[in-house]
């Protein structure tokens, strides 16, 4: 019984304790801005809170949310919806919309600008913007402010300024600080602007077609002109440049064949002297070649009449003729032998020695 009355108890407890939370804090979103007010006199405070969870006493504080993020204001004929008290319907929270800008031009003719610009509100100024009332009103004063400045700004523009990029842009970077300067008393800091389009009455714009016509047309003669010119221009540099390759084509065959040429006497007068040293040193060398045969077969004939002589020298001798009886008997053929056994004075043809005393004359033991 204990146990479910404290059950009880401390469920009730949780209750209080939310709603008491809940009482006591209020969730900033992302993307806003809180500003909170005592509702007992001392009015806004001095601070931007950012998303996140704050102290707001229910009773006691009042809170503001205002946009964080940037604001588009758009000036256009489209995509917009025209509401009962004759403004366009916001497509977004920080989106807004109106008729294109209608401004009279320097030369006093009438165009529809599309225009869109972009703001925020400065940081850490939203709680000035709620002290003087302006939580609500903010965006229309913003709308007021941006027709009147740059219906007072781009009517410094000509139609022929609209048409040139660099002059319409430079238009709006010149207009960005005089929109910085009015809107700051609004607690408020453009960021850009872009101009998207510019209409003319369809009669104007017919004329401002023609004209610009006649001014491509007129660019497009001096473009033409300026091509003849170059054209002439490069034909004449093409004309100078062929002279001069065949000049350079021309001097080069001459060096070519002046080289050639002197590379054909020097091999000539090489080649005729290589010839001259060839029969030169060759003579030279069939002469000595002829000597020295001739001192060789010289030399030769020498040894064999040397060899001739020490030969019939050495056969003059004893052991010479010997040599030669004994040559001589061994090449002696017969072609038949008598033998007689009975005659002692018949040498045997078996005995050398007594057939080489035989032819010689002398004893065998000489």
């Amino acid at each position: 019984m204990k146990s479910i009355k404290l059950f009880i108890g401390l469920f009730v407890l949780a209750i209080l304790t939310v709603l008491l939370c809940s009482g006591l804090t209020i969730k900033i979103n992302p993307g806003e801005i809180g500003v909170r007010a005592n509702a007992w006199g001392s009015g806004v405070e001095e601070t931007d809170f950012k998303p996140g969870l704050h102290l707001g006493v229910v009773g006691v504080h009042k809170w503001h949310r205002l946009d964080r993020r940037s604001h588009f204001l758009t000036f256009s004929g489209t995509d917009s919806h025209q509401s009962g008290r004759g403004m366009f319907v916001v497509g977004a929270e920080n989106s807004q919309r109106r008729p294109p800008l209608d401004i009279r031009t320097k030369d006093n003719n009438t165009a529809a600008i599309d225009v869109t610009v972009t703001y925020r509100i400065i940081e850490g100024e939203a709680n000035l913007l709620v002290a003087e009332g302006l939580q609500t009103s903010y965006r229309d004063r913003v709308v007021s402010t941006v027709q009147s400045v740059l219906r007072e700004e781009l009517a410094q523009l000509s139609p022929e300024d609209f048409v040139q990029t660099e002059t319409r842009l430079a238009r709006a970077t010149d207009t960005m600080p005089v929109l910085r300067e009015a809107l700051r008393k609004f607690h408020i800091m453009p960021d850009r602007l872009m101009i998207r389009a510019v209409r003319f009455p369809q009669t104007y714009e017919r004329k401002l077609q023609d004209r610009q016509l006649k001014q491509q047309l007129a660019l497009l003669e001096k473009s033409k002109q300026r091509v003849e010119e170059a054209l002439a221009k490069t034909g004449k540099i093409e004309k100078v440049t062929e002279a001069d390759v065949k000049e350079l084509v021309a001097t080069w065959d001459k060096r070519l064949q002046e080289a050639q040429s002197d590379n054909n006497v020097k091999v000539a007068q090489v080649l005729g002297e290589s010839n001259e040293y060839d029969l030169r040193e060759r003579s030279t060398a069939d002469a000595e070649y002829e000597v020295l045969v001739a001192d060789g077969n010289l030399a030769v004939t020498k040894a064999e009449a040397l060899r001739d002589e020490l030969k019939n020298e050495a056969l003059d001798t004893i052991g010479g003729r010997i040599l030669q009886a004994r040559d001589a008997a061994e090449n002696l053929s017969f072609q038949s032998v008598t033998l007689n056994s009975n005659d002692p004075d018949i040498p045997s043809v078996i005995d050398i020695d007594a057939l080489v005393r035989l032819l010689v004359g002398t004893g065998g033991d000489q």
